[in-house]
């Protein structure tokens, strides 16, 4: 190195391959005065869920990889190799020529919602599906190809101050244990352009010529949170019934195991999201599939609900215990259920299954701690699951529930 040159920076982008992120990869291309990097020094990485639209596919074919192909950006497309860490990642594509996007590799996110039986929410602020499909598989390669000091780009968009400011912290608290490559985080849409969605989305209608959709799976809950979101995600679900069906069997079995909770939150369901909206074809087909599944499983659920802080009116830490009681045919554990001592079997307007021994009270009566304690009926597929110290827990509650 001479006197005069300066070391090489690194760049790193996340590209979730929606409005935000797409919008700043073509900006820094197309107008070079709008980074302080060679596009020779820039890594775009994309960390795949294998759940995505496919309209995101096909426009990111279209448009983005005919425009790094052209740049000869590097672009890199990952995704977990298995359920656990222990698995680590595959790299399913790392060129400076990408023509085609790798949608799918040998681990998808709802693997992991079927094994759990459960539905992507938010836990501490965050998005632990997220975490789990996209951060520790990026952190993963990024420990393997980066040195410290790299700069990693996000592409938040003006009005996403909070989740900026998340990310921050979170990757600051990830590298104090030793669990990520020390970085500089960027989020230049948000902090050097202020552009905001809107803005993101008019920049690429006016250099692609058609609108970007939003990147996101096909089952996500946090896109119907609001009334423009919802309103996206039913056209969306009307042109493609197979993507709506596949969430509501993904929901079915959630369900199952809690119905106090739905996709969309606390009684907001796909079920209801696509009756409300005579999304009649995704509704058919979800039940045809759910009808045709040969093997059936009966669940034993157990749960307990601590007190917060110490007050028996507000809901703490919940405890759950699921573990397969029975397999067969659907007549045949519906009969299993049926034939159970002492508990109440209901099927209910979603037509899932459940026998209670013990329900929660009504919430505007519920005192913490709380149990619950039933068996459902799902496809089969669910694991068994419970925390360590479960039973001790739970053999005190049960018996203080008791008397």
């Amino acid at each position: 190195m001479t006197a005069t040159s300066q070391p090489r920076r690194r760049v790193v982008l996340s590209l979730g391959m929606g409005i935000d992120s797409v919008s700043l990869l073509a900006h820094w291309i197309l107008n070079p005065a709008s980074r302080d990097f060679d596009l020779g020094d820039l890594v775009v990485i994309t960390a795949m869920t294998g759940e995505e639209h496919d309209r995101t596919r096909e426009l990111m074919e279209r448009h983005v990889l005919t425009l790094m192909r052209r740049h000869r950006i590097r672009y890199v497309q990952l995704c977990r190799a298995g359920q656990e860490r222990k698995h680590g990642y595959v790299v399913l594509s790392d060129t400076c020529s990408p023509r085609r996007m790798h949608m799918r590799g040998p681990w998808r996110l709802s693997d992991e919602m079927r094994a759990a039986g459960t539905l992507p929410s938010v836990r501490n602020g965050r998005r632990w599906c997220s975490e789990r499909a996209k951060g520790d598989v990026l952190d993963w390669w990024v420990a393997d190809n980066m040195e410290p000091g790299y700069t990693h780009v996000v592409g938040f968009a003006a009005e996403e101050g909070r989740r900026a400011k998340r990310d921050t912290e979170a990757r600051r608290e990830k590298e104090a244990k030793g669990k990520a490559v020390p970085c500089q985080p960027s989020y230049p849409l948000l902090e050097q352009w202020n552009w905001d969605r809107q803005d993101c989305a008019t920049y690429l209608l006016g250099i692609f010529g058609e609108p970007f959709s939003r990147s996101c799976c096909t089952f996500c809950p946090f896109t119907g949170a609001t009334a423009g979101s919802r309103d996206e995600l039913v056209a969306r679900w009307r042109d493609q019934p197979d993507a709506a069906a596949y969430a509501i069997e993904l929901e079915y079995t959630a369900l199952a195991l809690n119905p106090r909770i739905g996709a969309f939150g606390v009684g907001k369901t796909a079920v209801d999201l696509a009756r409300d909206h005579q999304l009649d074809d995704a509704l058919a087909l979800a039940s045809s599939r759910i009808d045709r599944t040969e093997v059936w499983d009966v669940l034993e659920v157990r749960r307990f609900f601590m007190p917060k802080d110490g007050d028996e009116t507000l809901k703490g830490d919940s405890w759950r215990s699921v573990a397969v009681a029975a397999t067969g045919g659907r007549k045949e554990m519906r009969d299993w259920l049926r034939a159970l001592d002492g508990v109440t079997v209901e099927t209910d307007a979603y037509g899932i299954t459940r026998a209670w021994r013990h329900k929660r009270a009504d919430d505007d009566q519920i005192r913490y701690p709380a149990i619950e304690w039933m068996w459902a009926l799902v496809p089969h597929g669910v694991h068994n699951k419970k925390k360590a110290g479960f039973e001790q827990r739970w053999t005190k509650l049960h018996t203080a529930a008791l008397f």
